[in-house]
């Protein structure tokens, strides 16, 4: 595994983790942000690469601060 897909992992994990502690689905947090469901499945799995739009969004729907998606990885 590359650096680029190992990061995407690490990402799509503290992702679902902070929309678990947050006691949303994947289909409500794509509510929220207005993408496909399937969409957060693929970001939570590493196999898209989010818009840093589309990460701020998340963040604000989860109620986290932007850095909090990123830090440790």
């Amino acid at each position: 595994m590359n650096t680029k897909e190992r990061f995407l992992k690490d990402f799509g994990k503290k992702l679902a983790a902070a929309r678990h502690k947050r006691g949303l689905t994947q289909e409500e947090l794509a509510d929220v942000i207005d993408v496909h469901r399937t969409y957060i499945g693929f970001v939570e799995q590493g196999k898209r690469n989010p818009t840093i739009a589309n990460v701020r969004k998340m963040a604000k729907a989860l109620k986290v601060d932007l850095s909090d998606l990123f830090r440790g990885l």
